[in-house]
Parts: C-alpha cells; structure tokens; sequence
C-alpha cells in the first residue's frame, strides 16, 4: 500500500465524524476512528483504497491504493466518494440562528454524506432500499456484491472489502442467481434490467452529472422500477444535490415531524413546507436530523 497524494477538501470536514453517521445508517466499509477502507473499481480492475484524514484545518486527505499500479484516479475517486468539493459554510450560515438545526449543524459540524462509488452502485442500493429497512437491504446488497463482485488485492480477507459488481456481471446472472442473494422476483428483474441497459449502451448513468435536477428526475424516473422516491434518493445521495429530498420516504417524514412539526410523522407534502425554509439545502437539513440520532 503506497501513498498516493495528500489532497484538501473543501471544509470544513470531519471524516471520523462522517463514517459515525454512515456506519450508524447502515453497515459499511471497515472504518475505524478516520480511516476509511473501501473497494472500488479504477478501469474495471478492482482496488483496495484507503483514505485518512490527516488535517483538520484547513481539511486534508491522504489517500492510498494497492494494486499501486491502479492509483492514478484514487484521488478523484475518494474526491466523489467524500464529496470533497462540498462547501458546507452557505448551508452552516443560513441555518446557523435556527432553533433547531442551529444547535444541530454546531454539534455535527464537519459532517459530509458517503456516497457509493458509482451511479451504478448508487440505482442498485435505491432499488435493494425500496419499502425495506436499510439494514435489510444491505445484507441482500452484501449478498450481491459477495456472489458477483471481486476482492482486490490487499483486502483484509475477514472485511466486507469487494469491489461492486460490474453492470455486464449482472446483466449475464440470471434472475433466480439474484433471487438467491435475497431479492424478489421484482426487483431481480428492475437490477437486470438496468445492468442489461447499461452493458448494451443503451443507457449511460454519467449523462445524469450534467442534468439539472428536474431533467435528472424524470430520465431516472423512466426506467424500469424507478419512482419519484428513487429518483430523489439518487438525486441527493448519488449525484449530491443538496436541495433534493425523497420525502416520501418514511425515515425523512418521521425525522422531520419529531424536530420541525409536532413530533409526529409528517405527509410528503407537509415535509415539504417545513423543509421550504431551507431551501436550496434541503436535502443537507433532512440529512442533518436523520444524522443526529446517529452520535
């Protein structure tokens, strides 16, 4: 393992902080105090990446890879991965004299959203997420990442270190090798079918990048098991939109009633108006108090 490049994010930043929460949403890459090990995939070819974090202020990371002849793109990789060019000062001032989230953000200061490697991974995780507990879908996720994914070199044999399955990979396995990883029949052929679609190069996820989000909601929206829920996981998660809220979800609509309504669970439209405020970080206020149940 080799060291790549040590690399400022924008701040601030608290890594340690940042793999709390992710940990605490669901289980995840090895993480331990501010490091963080994960599987990803540089040409195909799979790569175990660590990162740590080796500043506080200004934020600095350090990155590393094995196989080191696999490293050049490490750094834009864990630059995606850590969204290291969010600059969460505007969201920190705008919400600061809040009597809610003021204390919140102050508590959480530094934190930053995880997200997986790529789009691809991103539209798998929405749809192992649809009306399942998110520990649930990441055990039927670790079962598909098990059976069709692959271990770099230098990953901790006992870690849940393996690189994503390719689209191809899933496009050739059959719906019921995906059904044994826990999946329903449905959801099997929604994964398939958009493995199929991006093998065949009839769909390419890295259009979404250059999308404003109204356009990136409805092209994701017309595949095949994708609903307005999905879209705007992705949209805030995947792609990191910061004003995106799947407020259908049942998690955000509980959160944000218990802190900004009368503690009791909120409908889309009433997570709406109480998010307004925030705007154009709404996505960033609703992460914000699903995090803090987390530390």
């Amino acid at each position: 393992m080799s060291v790549v490049e040590k690399f400022a994010v924008e701040g601030p930043y608290d890594l340690s902080l940042s793999l709390q929460v992710s940990q605490g949403f669901s289980p995840g890459p090895a993480a331990e105090s501010s490091l963080f090990q994960v599987a990803v995939r540089v040409d195909d070819a799979p790569v175990f990446m660590k990162v740590e974090q080796v500043e506080k202020e200004p934020p600095a990371l350090k990155v590393s890879g094995d196989p080191t002849e696999k490293t050049g793109r490490l750094r834009s990789i864990a630059e995606w991965i850590l969204f290291a060019d969010l600059d969460l000062t505007p969201f920190y001032q705008q919400v600061g004299a809040h009597s809610v989230l003021g204390p919140i953000v102050q508590r959480l200061e530094g934190l930053k959203p995880i997200r997986p490697p790529s789009l691809f991974e991103m539209a798998v995780t929405a749809v192992t997420e649809q009306q399942i507990s998110m520990a649930a879908a990441y055990q039927i996720r670790w079962r598909v990442v098990d059976a069709f994914g692959d271990r770099p070199p230098g990953a901790p044999e006992d870690a849940r270190l393996v690189a994503f399955p390719k689209p191809e990979t899933l496009a050739e396995a059959t719906l019921e090798e995906l059904q044994s990883c826990g999946l329903s029949r449905r959801k099997a052929e929604y994964i398939k079918g958009l493995a199929t679609a991006i093998a065949d190069g009839e769909l390419d996820l890295k259009r979404l990048k250059a999308m404003p989000n109204d356009e990136a909601r409805a092209f994701i929206s017309g595949w095949r098991g994708f609903g307005p829920w999905s879209a705007d996981y992705i949209l805030v998660r995947g792609l990191g939109r910061p004003d995106s809220v799947p407020v259908d979800d049942l998690g955000v609509r509980t959160v944000v009633g218990e802190y900004l309504g009368d503690g009791s669970r909120m409908t889309a439209d009433q997570v709406r108006e109480a998010l307004g405020p925030f705007k154009p970080y709404r996505g960033l206020a609703a992460f914000y108090l699903l995090a803090v149940s987390q530390v």
